[in-house]
């Protein structure tokens, strides 16, 4: 595959659309029923491990499909990315940037 045959898209999301990203694509049409459940509860009961879940498989997702999921926040004035989140609590003052590579 040539680079020319290449499309490449960059999505990048605040938190509170990052978490409506994974609802839509990995709660809502869900094999799972008991996945499907959190699409009626409010977004602030679910707890940060579900949602460090959830990013971990948009993660697996995106880079299956050869592209990148990359978390971003400001320390002091510098850009920080992170590949994974390495707490047992959701990040909230992160942004997402999601990189995708499509055939044309």
């Amino acid at each position: 595959m040539r680079n020319d045959d290449c499309k490449h898209t960059v999505l990048s999301l605040t938190n509170d659309s990052f978490k409506r990203y994974l609802l839509f694509h990995y709660v809502v049409n869900a094999p799972n029923p008991q996945w499907r459940l959190l699409s009626f509860i409010s977004e602030e009961l679910i707890s940060s491990q579900t949602w460090i879940q959830l990013q971990n498989y948009a993660r697996v997702d995106v880079e299956s499909k050869g592209g990148k999921l990359t978390g971003f926040e400001v320390v002091g004035e510098e850009l920080i990315s992170h590949e994974k989140i390495n707490s047992e609590f959701w990040p909230t003052n992160w942004m997402w940037v999601i990189q995708r590579s499509e055939l044309n």
